[in-house]
Formats: structure tokens, sequence, C-alpha cells
């Protein structure tokens, strides 16, 4: 077996049914910490002293990933609805109070602006230091706090900052400065169908466009090289796919940006604009914190498309690792996620996790048994008038609105 058992473990491969079979104490294996079979051996040995009434010990778990030395290796293919909107409605038939969560969290905004002030004034006094230092500053802060930025952005595109939709656009603009390049309010349509249809074929543009993962595959040369411009791959991808429409919160996105840069490259010089922008390359490439764009959704365990990572990365993330709470709530903000799996533990301790970030980098690099294909993906898709956001209207001018006209007329 490869060394490839490392990272999410506990899955026995053998769908839903089986998922379901798994006990509390295997889906704890479905982690990055290194595979252990010491309980098992333990168990092993206990169950032989008992004699033939004892339990049989479950398999060991299955080898992550898929096969992909076998011909015609593609995506996992659902025709069914993506798991959250039914997770939460059963959630909520236990834990109606939950909804009590609900609503913008203030506190963001305070601490997306102590960000942007800590860039800018980092961008400022590293103008002419020596290259050690300002490349260790890029690494371990400037990536770090952008990337921050990157996932407050992700926080108010669900209108999780402010009441008024508009306003959280705003902020997510402002939010953008330090990340050098415009990208808040391009992201927001692109996420909401991520959540409305994730996993859908030419929907979800957070997978790997076909043509990608026959290219990449499981080939770690070209696993890694992905992994180093992922979000090239993320920018581009869906213009490609989906290109997105020119508004007025695009115009101002660009506007606001080229002015912020404008600013910095005369005022400091080109070496505080290399800061940012060399902050937001690395907190997208090999950095601890770009381990979450794999644990999300890579698919490790067979037919599981969404993981949760609840380690200490998620104090500089927004809780982004709680990923199986957010796409089961959107409208529940970062500080309250840890609420909703403690309300409902018994809905999400049972579920395989990611605990390494820095694990899943690795595993996905190394492992023959990851790649490009290891996504699941479907055909069905949700009618794009569904709301992800409780106080979106139809009308803010961020609905996909080519595929709401589509929709329609099929209705």
């Amino acid at each position: 077996m490869p060394a490839a058992t490392r990272s999410m473990r506990g899955g026995t491969g053998g769908g839903a049914q089986a998922r379901a079979d798994l006990s509390v104490s295997e889906q704890s294996r479905c982690t990055t910490d290194d595979y252990s079979s010491s309980s098992d051996d333990a168990s092993a040995s206990d169950n032989s002293s008992a004699g033939a009434s004892a339990v049989p010990v479950p398999p060991p778990p299955a080898a992550m990933g898929k096969d992909y030395s076998l011909p015609g290796v593609d995506f996992t293919w659902m025709d069914n609805e993506e798991p959250h909107r039914r997770r939460r409605a059963e959630i909520l038939a236990k834990h109606p109070e939950i909804k009590l969560l609900y609503g913008p969290e203030w506190r963001t905004k305070y601490l997306v602006g102590a960000t942007v002030a800590l860039q800018t004034c980092l961008a400022a006094a590293l103008r002419d230091a020596p290259w050690p230092a300002f490349l260790a500053v890029v690494y371990v802060v400037g990536a770090t706090a952008n990337h921050s930025l990157f996932l407050a952005i992700h926080e108010w595109s669900h209108n999780l900052g402010f009441k008024h939709p508009r306003a959280n656009q705003i902020g997510g603009i402002l939010a953008n400065l330090p990340i050098g390049i415009p990208y808040a309010a391009t992201f927001k349509p692109y996420h909401m169908d991520h959540h409305r249809n994730q996993g859908v074929h030419g929907v979800d543009t957070d997978i790997a466009h076909p043509a990608e993962a026959r290219i990449i595959q499981n080939r770690a040369p070209l696993k890694a090289l992905y992994f180093l411009l992922q979000l090239a791959f993320y920018a581009l991808r869906p213009t490609f796919i989906k290109p997105p429409p020119v508004t007025r919160m695009v115009v101002l996105n660009f506007a606001a940006q080229v002015a912020y840069d404008a600013a910095l490259l005369y005022c400091c010089g080109p070496n505080a604009l290399l800061y940012l922008l060399l902050s937001t390359f690395v907190c997208g490439s090999f950095h601890p914190t770009a381990g979450h764009f794999l644990s999300e959704h890579l698919e490790v365990v067979e037919g599981v498309e969404t993981y949760s990572y609840y380690g200490p990365l998620n104090y500089v993330t927004y809780n982004v690792g709680y990923h199986n709470e957010h796409h089961d709530f959107p409208y529940v903000p970062w500080s309250r996620l840890p609420d909703v799996r403690r309300i409902a533990a018994e809905s999400y301790d049972t579920l395989p996790q990611c605990g390494s970030w820095c694990g899943i980098i690795w595993d996905y690099v190394t492992n023959e048994n990851l790649g490009a294909y290891s996504r699941v993906k479907r055909t069905r898709r949700i009618a794009a008038t569904e709301r992800i956001n409780p106080n979106d209207a139809v009308g803010d001018g961020t609905i996909d609105r080519a595929g709401l006209r589509q929709d329609k007329k099929r209705l």
C-alpha cells in the first residue's frame, strides 16, 4: 500500500451505507495524522483470546483516493443532489435553535481593517529591507494576512459582515486592497454557484476542468506545479468556463485596486507593491493556510466530498476549516460555526475529518491515489433562484443571470 494512508483515514470505500456504518473511532482516523493500526492490533489480540464468540475486528480503512492506474479514470460522478441541504434540514429538525446563530458578525470589519492597515504598513516599512528579512516576513506574516483577507471576502460574499448586501460588497473591495489584484466583486457569483450547485459540471468552477485533469492526473511534478500556481488556475478557470459579467461593482473593484496599487507604488516604491503581490502568491501556494483548498473537497474517502478541519489554523482563517458546518449553514458567520458543531455533534463527529492542512498538501503531491480527478461531480443542477444568503435579493447584481434565465425557461 502506498504511503498514502497518511491523509484522510477511516473510509471503507463502500458508498453511503458503508460510511454510515463507520463508528466514531474509525471515522476519527480520517485525519491527516500518521496512520496507526495499533488500536486494531490490540482489538485483534483481545478478540483472539476471547474465543469464537468475540465480535470480528472490522477491516482496516481502505487506501485513500482512487486507483489512477485503471483505464478511463475519471471524476466520481453522482446524479443526486449535493448533501448539505438534506443534512441542514435533518439538523434543524433536531436543533431549531441553530437558527439563532444566523446573521452578520460585527467584529469582522475591525479584524479586516486591522489586517489591511498591517499589510499596508509592512509594505511601506519593508521597501528597503534586506531580501532574507523581506522574504521571511512575506512568508510568515504577509501570506498569512493576505490569506485571511481572501477568507474575509469569502465571509462577506455570504453577507455575514453587514446587514445589507451592498455594504458587504464594498467591504470586500476594501479587504481586497492588500491582495493587489482585483478579485472580490467577481468572487461572489462563482461562490454562490459552488454552494448552490456543488460539483455540477460546467457550473461549479471550483473543480478542475476536464482538460486540466487529463494533463495533471496523479503526476507528482504536475500536481506540485498546479499547487504552486493554483491561484492562477482559480482566477483563470472561471473566465473560460463562465466569463463574469462586467457590473458596477466589478468596475469599482478594479478602479479601487488600481488606485491603491498606484498610490503605494508612487509613495513607497516597487518593493512595497512586490511585498503584497508576493504575499498573495505565497498564500495560495505551498503555505500552511493554503491546505484548505485541498482539504475542503478533495475526495480522499470514496464518495465523501466535503471535509472539516478543526485545527489551530482556523484562528487566522475565519474558521474556514469548519467546512461541513459552513456548507450546511452558510447563514452562520465564522465566529459561530464552532457552536454549530457543538450543538449538532452527533451529525459532525462521525464524518471524516482533515487533521492537518500541511499533511494534506504533502499527501496530494506525493500520493499516487490522489490527483486532479479526486473530486465528486454531478449533473443535477439547482435553480439559480434558490437563495444561498437570506438577505440577498434576486436583483442585487450578483446572481448568475444566464443561469437564472435558463432556469426560468425550464420552469
